[in-house]
């Protein structure tokens, strides 16, 4: 197990019972959406199955999902299924 490409988990006690993280490179793009400020949205896709995205301002959070459910989502959004939440956000 190589020291560069497994990271013990934080969670894990001394001994042999433990749990490793791979630490894959990822290569991380910036949205076409995005300005030229500094909260950018970050969207990687390190295998066909996952696509994983993050704020330039917080990058150690980041958000996992697969392309059909995140294709899902971005429909949803686009024909207004989640409007009510903001607008219940202001009148709260």
């Amino acid at each position: 197990m190589s020291a560069q490409a497994w990271q013990k988990s934080s969670y894990s006690q001394e001994g042999s019972a433990c749990i490793y993280v791979a630490r894959v490179p990822i290569d991380w793009q910036k949205s076409s959406f995005s300005a030229e400020a500094a909260n950018c949205l970050n969207v990687a896709a390190p295998t066909p199955e996952a696509i994983k995205i993050r704020e330039s301002d917080d990058p150690d959070v980041i958000f996992a999902t697969t392309p059909a459910t995140l294709g899902f989502f971005i429909r949803a959004a686009k024909a207004g299924q989640f409007d009510h939440l903001i607008n219940h956000q202001l009148t709260s």
